[in-house]
């Protein structure tokens, strides 16, 4: 029933019904929203019912018009016969206007209200044939005022459930709807800054590990802060911001190096450090030079810590061994672990923190983003598999092969078999790395990124869903080769 996240049919980006029974006010509501949008300099298209004199209260009107938003034009549409089950008669000539208005529909509209889906609908008839017309010009909202006891039923006819479902007679129904168009504008914005944030790692990641510059891990952490720092500002909940990375982390999963965890696990973390910061203590500058460092020290520690997992307190007794060795050579006092690894931890968090204090000054991207920007919102990002190949899933495993998964190993067991240690530790460590390594990569090897979107959906989680599903649609319409990405 719920939407995929990338999908093979054309759908609305939002769906949301605007419930209750005839003569509960949705039609009113709609209209005040479309009045609404207007003030604001946006454009609304789709038509209300106008319904004609109730003789019975909570049951259909006497006769239907139907009233087009963006030309004002009033449309006869139906007119109550008994003699019928449902009991309503359709204006055909009405009907067919309907159908040229919908393939005329301008392709993305931002948002477009239906009036209204009842029985008829929920049969396939009435105004369900105008649907797939709309869905094929994929508007980016849609509100649909449906009966109040038909909901279930009309999700099953459009084959999607809808994200969200608002009750006409809830006194703030209209700030719910305004909420909401306002709320869908910041999650297209954390989408576009997620791609563009996807495209730098690709791109700038590629070059920088093919260079082997220094400190790139580092560096491309700045980026990634200050691609947060200028998604952020006029955001209602800056801690969304995080989105943004969580959006390059799955894009970072559909690359060719997506097998990589060191990469992924940083870029995912270090975005929930910096949005949770900035949640917490506000859009200010303390907390961006917070979030910033707390980006910076995570990306110095997390390669440790990830050692660690595998290596345990074995790693530990290994760097002591080997730091007294080089000390007393050197006729120096051994700094003990502690030190240097908060030493080496400083650095990197400084980098980021200032980083990002200097975006957080620029307010605007530099030139070299806003191309990256714009490529973005043009759709031509850089494409990558939404799904992929059984080959490409077992590639992930080569990861074992690389002499650079084993170096650790080797270097800890080398220096603990200098210091004494039996071949019998050495082979129950290197299990547990091997058994560890394996465990990781078999939940890396799990992530299917193209369907986060739907499972976001399912959870009621719309604004993500729709910033993810944003980003990796316009991967899958771009041509061309991806190029592997590293960090």
């Amino acid at each position: 029933m719920s939407r995929p996240a990338s999908e093979s049919s054309p759908a609305p980006a939002l769906l949301i019904a605007l419930t209750g029974m005839p003569g509960s006010g949705k039609t009113h509501l709609l209209a005040e929203l479309a009045a609404l949008q207007r003030a604001r300099g946006g454009r609304t298209e789709g038509f209300l019912a106008a319904a004609g004199v109730r003789l019975v209260p909570d049951k259909g009107a006497g006769e239907y018009q139907l009233k087009m938003l963006a030309s004002g034009e009033t449309l006869p549409w139906a007119v109550r016969d008994e003699s019928l089950d449902p009991p309503y008669r359709f204006d055909p000539v009405t009907f067919y206007r309907l159908q040229d208005w919908a393939n005329r529909l301008t392709p993305g509209t931002s948002l477009v209200l239906l009036d209204e889906f009842a029985k008829f609908e929920a049969r396939g008839e009435g105004l369900f044939p105008l649907w797939p017309i709309l869905c094929a010009q994929r508007p980016r909202i849609v509100v649909m005022a449906v009966r109040a006891e038909l909901v279930d039923a009309i999700e099953a006819k459009l084959g999607q459930k809808f994200d969200r479902r608002i009750d006409a007679e809830d006194p703030d129904a209209l700030a719910q709807l305004s909420q909401i168009c306002d709320d869908f504008g910041e999650w297209t914005r954390i989408g576009l800054f997620g791609g563009a944030s996807g495209m730098t790692e690709a791109g700038l990641g590629s070059a920088l590990h093919a260079a082997k510059i220094p400190f790139r891990s580092t560096f491309l952490s700045a980026v990634q802060g200050a691609m947060m720092v200028f998604a952020g500002f006029g955001l209602t909940q800056p801690g969304r911001v995080m989105w943004v990375s969580f959006i390059s982390s799955g894009l970072k999963a559909l690359s060719p190096a997506g097998s990589r965890l060191r990469p992924m696990l940083a870029i995912f973390v270090q975005g929930f450090l910096f949005g949770s910061t900035v949640q917490v203590l506000g859009w200010n500058v303390l907390a961006i030079s917070l979030g910033g460092m707390l980006m910076g020290l995570w990306a110095a520690l997390q390669g440790f810590l990830l050692e660690y997992l595998m290596l345990g307190s074995d790693l530990v007794k290994a760097y002591d061994s080997m730091v007294l060795w080089i000390a007393q050579w050197l006729h120096l006092q051994a700094p003990t672990l502690p030190w240097v690894v908060g030493g080496w931890a400083l650095v990197h968090g400084s980098i980021c923190a200032v980083t990002c204090v200097i975006a957080w000054r620029l307010q605007q991207p530099p030139a070299a983003i806003r191309r990256i920007l714009e490529q973005e919102a043009a759709g031509v990002a850089t494409p990558v598999a939404a799904q992929p190949t059984r080959a490409a899933r077992w590639a992930r495993w080569l990861e074992f092969t690389r002499w650079k998964f084993w170096l650790p190993l080797v270097i800890v067991a080398g220096i603990l078999l200098a210091g004494g240690s039996s071949w019998e530790k050495i082979g129950w460590l290197t299990l547990r790395f091997a058994a560890v390594g394996l465990v990781l990569m078999a939940l890396v090897s799990l992530l299917r990124p193209a369907r986060w979107s739907e499972q976001l959906r399912r959870r009621g989680w719309w604004g993500p869903a729709l910033a993810f599903n944003d980003a990796i649609s316009r991967r899958e319409k771009s041509p061309g080769e991806t190029p592997p990405a590293a960090r």
